[in-house]
């Protein structure tokens, strides 16, 4: 799955989800959860790896004209870099809870 910002492949995080007795969260093992989604990370949150990338990436934005090739990062920044999915396998932003 790939970040809808810079293109980069998401990072699986985690996976979230309820219990059946949620008032017991903590005492049942997490087999017990309904998985209702899966939580990503964008690996450009904080800043990309190589130049190049980070080059490409402030061209294609406007908004970056005046942020220093050093600074550049993923617009997933504003959210901390998470994505997660939906019931439905739909990519939201942000962190699920």
């Amino acid at each position: 799955m790939e970040c809808p910002y810079c293109s980069a492949e998401l990072v699986w995080n985690d996976y979230y989800g309820k219990t059946k007795y949620a008032e017991h969260y903590y005492l049942y093992p997490q087999s017990w959860i309904e998985k209702e989604g899966d939580i990503y990370k964008c690996p450009n949150h904080e800043g990309f790896e190589y130049l190049e990338e980070a080059k490409d990436y402030k061209d294609n934005n406007i908004d970056l004209k005046d942020v220093k090739i050093e600074e550049v990062c993923c617009i997933s920044s504003d959210f901390n870099g998470f994505f997660y999915t939906d019931m439905n396998g739909n990519l939201q932003e942000g962190y699920p809870c």
